[in-house]
């Protein structure tokens, strides 16, 4: 059986698959998928109510950028085990050194900067024992991202504007540091291992942690709350069950579903019917405008047709689908607010107006798949201000 650091040496790509939004996504996959989910998102409700629920941790999610993995990993060029860094899933490769951090990210001045700074420091607060890391970068001294000001330390690299008191034990820490990171996940294949905490790190003065901790109690949940929760989560279920056939109402139609979900969250609308077929006519006749014969065109035109007519065939289905998908985001909003009210380690802003982090991560418990991990995010909040913010440096 191969190592994973021997799995890393022939195939460069190390990444994450994408997480699921809890009660966003997982309806538009088929009835299993969403039983699976209806049952993570009670369970969120109970460990927040205080009772014994299959929760097995939580963290707050860092909102940075650029994602990146670094580790000990076997460097193809001369079989050794060697500190390496690479960008999101490691696609172009692992950067040795600095030259390696020039040939596979000089493309991109700011990512090389990044990368650059991750490589001379990363190694300080990693040994060989952690395997491979999945994490975000949150701010760096060289950059200006991660500077003092204002008797604050402060740090922003993607939409949040963090900050803490410079004076605080944290601050003083995150004053002294050349760079801070999130380290979030541990990969290794199929058995990967989410909501890492800074204290299982060594500690090194050039290189700040980013604190994911999430403080709750019971007592935060209020009456109210759960009285909101419940009455979504029963309204949700009645429409899921008025739907004839789950599975097959959404088959081949997953992706679509999911890219005019996030359209509604960029416009602050409710999915609809008629909303969802004008998306998916346009998607679809954009396909047809890439053809070059009439033939072809033709032929994708007949499969639209087939398409939409199936929609408007089942519209009764689309319309509990729909209803159902408005009441789980509530649902799950109300969670959100919930953990949003504990104490958090840092104050967030975006353009200048204060707001919360940018959601959560849930890791049940049972096995390490992502079958067992969620990220719970306001979408309406964070998500849309995150579509709509020009001033976010891509990398690619």
């Amino acid at each position: 059986m191969k190592t994973f650091i021997e799995f890393l040496s022939e195939e460069k790509n190390a990444s994450i698959p994408h997480l699921r939004h809890l009660a966003g996504e997982s309806h538009y996959y088929g009835e299993k998928e969403t039983d699976d989910e209806l049952k993570r998102l009670e369970h969120l409700h109970k460990h927040l109510s205080g009772e014994d629920s299959n929760v097995q941790s939580i963290s707050m999610k860092a909102d940075g950028s650029p994602s990146f993995n670094m580790g000990y990993v076997k460097d193809p060029e001369d079989g050794e085990t060697k500190f390496g860094v690479a960008y999101k899933g490691a696609a172009k490769g692992f950067a040795f050194n600095q030259n390696d951090v020039n040939r596979l990210f000089g493309h991109n001045e700011g990512l090389r900067s990044k990368m650059s700074q991750l490589l001379e420091h990363g190694h300080k607060v990693v040994r060989p024992y952690h395997g491979l890391i999945q994490g975000d970068f949150m701010g760096s001294k060289k950059d200006g991202t991660l500077k003092k000001e204002d008797g604050k330390v402060k740090f922003k690299e993607n939409t949040i504007d963090y900050s803490i008191d410079h004076n605080s034990s944290e601050g003083k820490a995150l004053n002294k540091a050349k760079i801070m990171v999130a380290l979030h996940t541990r990969i290794d294949g199929e058995n990967n291992e989410y909501n890492l905490k800074p204290n299982g790190f060594p500690q090194h003065s050039d290189v700040a942690l980013f604190n994911n901790s999430v403080q709750h109690e019971p007592n935060n949940y209020t009456e109210e709350q759960r009285n909101t929760f419940t009455s979504n989560f029963s309204k949700a279920k009645e429409h899921l069950g008025k739907i004839r056939d789950h599975t097959s109402l959404v088959d081949g139609l997953t992706d679509h579903l999911q890219t005019y979900i996030n359209s509604t969250v960029k416009s602050n609308s409710a999915p609809t019917v008629s909303g969802f077929r004008s998306h998916l006519n346009e998607k679809l006749q954009k396909q047809v405008d890439k053809l070059k014969s009439e033939k072809g065109k033709q032929k994708k035109k007949d499969e639209i047709n087939s398409t939409l007519f199936r929609v408007d065939e089942n519209k009764k289905d689309f319309e509990h689908l729909f209803k159902a998908h408005k009441h789980l985001d509530d649902a799950k909003n109300v969670l959100v607010d919930t953990l949003n009210s504990g104490k958090q380690p840092y104050n967030h802003e975006i353009k200048g107006e204060k707001t919360h982090p940018e959601g959560y991560v849930v890791k049940y418990k049972g096995s390490n798949s992502l079958d067992n991990v969620a990220k719970v995010v306001n979408r309406g909040e964070f998500s849309r201000k995150n579509f709509l913010d020009e001033t976010i440096q891509f990398f690619y």
